[in-house]
């Protein structure tokens, strides 16, 4: 852990980084990949540590055998799949969400709630699903190529939905994973 991190460090030609995560609970090799993380954020070459896709008894058995609480907690979240009560768990426990796969790859577009929305809004399905996080607390990492895309999906800050917009979308999950898992986590 510490060499790679070190590689990091240089391909990044950075003395330290902001955030440094572990991306999945591999059953066995959490704990001690969490102990190493402990150590960097110790030495001050990482400000923050945290973990990717931790679900409540991951995060609990982290508690159990550490002192410190993962900074972030990032996890695909989105319309259909809006994780409800790992993020309420998250935030009894101080840890930030942050959605990656925010768009679920395009799945939820072209839905009709989402189109409704997006007419009444006068802003894209995209926009309409990324506001819905961010009016939740959750950072998003929205991810495109186009530029239109990215500058589209940057522009969710001068508008809000109203609560009950918010729970119509609510009703749109369906716990679909578009992210795939390492086969080793199956």
């Amino acid at each position: 852990m510490e060499g790679a991190f070190n590689r990091s460090l240089d391909r990044l030609r950075l003395d330290y980084v902001d955030l440094y995560l572990i991306h999945w609970p591999v059953p066995g090799c959490y704990p001690e990949t969490w102990r190493a993380l402990e150590k960097i954020r110790e030495s001050g070459r990482a400000k923050s540590i945290g973990v990717s896709n931790f679900e409540e008894p991951h995060l609990t058995a982290l508690f159990e055998f550490s002192g410190i609480i993962p900074a972030v907690n990032q996890i695909e979240c989105h319309p259909l799949w809006n994780r409800k009560p790992l993020i309420a768990f998250c935030r009894s426990h101080g840890i930030a969400v942050q959605a990656y796969a925010p768009l679920a790859r395009g799945l939820y577009l072209n839905r009709e709630i989402m189109q409704q929305l997006a007419e009444k809004y006068v802003r894209t399905e995209a926009q309409i699903g990324l506001r819905y996080l961010v009016q939740q607390g959750i950072s998003v990492i929205p991810k495109s190529t186009q530029p239109d895309h990215i500058f589209a999906n940057a522009d969710v800050f001068d508008f809000e939905l109203s609560e009950a917009d918010m729970a119509l979308i609510d009703t749109m999950d369906e716990q679909l994973r578009s992210a795939s898992i390492p086969d080793d986590l199956l």
